[in-house]
């Protein structure tokens, strides 16, 4: 049956009739024929793609640009398009520490750089954007729901998905930890994370990001959120790394 997803979404009379209201304002509120075909897609989309993300937010699956390709028929370059504009349009709020915790137990440890799949767009988004907010960067590959980043950066992250009255102490836990002796104190209390690491070697820096993780899992000190993108990202770099190193 062509609409049986739909009728999973709207379920009832009451979210029928919320939907209907919502569309009617548009037209109705003096814009009346004003709205163009593309926006009324937007409209028509997010209202759908709302109702999904209400059942379950970091269910991916349940709202993957194929699996929404093929409930309403269009490209999945076209699913992706709408996501961001709906997202610009009709925004909903993200937490990005919340959505890097959710995907990072796939994390993966190849050529210098943390990988991770994020399977949507908007989520991608806000964590890339976290990144550049801090100083950092992403390389960008031909896969667009990759995340490749630095192991250095990736702390300058942690330190930023931390509560804000705890960043000063989680940071200064991590420069103890990762110090290289006497002479590089100052350069410590100035630079990034990310900067510094650029000055490691691949085996310094992959032992020191994992010392660095491993030390906060054992510490338990810092938030839910934290601790749960730290024992992932963890998994899935010392999986790669132990990899790498057998295949070498």
């Amino acid at each position: 049956m062509k609409n049986k997803r739909y009728n999973e979404l709207f379920h009832d009379a009451e979210t029928k009739a919320k939907a209907f209201d919502t569309i009617a304002e548009k037209f109705y509120d003096s814009n009346f024929g004003q709205m163009s075909k593309s926006d009324l897609e937007v409209l028509l989309f997010g209202l759908y793609i709302d109702r999904i993300l209400e059942q379950g937010e970091y269910d991916f699956r349940a709202y993957s640009d194929y699996k929404l390709s093929k409930e309403l028929g269009i490209p999945e370059s076209r699913i992706r398009t709408l996501k961001v504009k709906k997202q610009l349009q009709y925004p909903r709020e993200l937490c990005w520490v919340e959505s890097l915790a959710n995907v990072s137990k796939n994390a993966q440890y190849e050529n210098g750089k943390i990988k991770i799949q994020i399977p949507d767009i908007n989520h991608f988004n806000e964590i890339k954007n976290a990144v550049e907010e801090m100083g950092g960067y992403i390389d960008i590959s031909l896969t667009p729901k990759l995340l490749q980043i630095s192991p250095g950066y990736f702390l300058d992250l942690l330190v930023m998905a931390e509560a804000e009255e705890n960043r000063d102490t989680l940071r200064k836990e991590l420069r103890e930890k990762i110090r290289l002796g006497n002479k590089d104190q100052e350069y410590l209390e100035t630079e990034s994370f990310g900067k510094l690491a650029g000055k490691f070697s691949r085996d310094v820096a992959v032992n020191t990001i994992s010392n660095v993780l491993s030390s906060l899992i054992e510490g338990k000190s810092n938030s839910w959120h934290l601790y749960s993108l730290v024992c992932n990202i963890l998994q899935g770099l010392q999986s790669a790394v132990s990899k790498e190193d057998n295949d070498n």
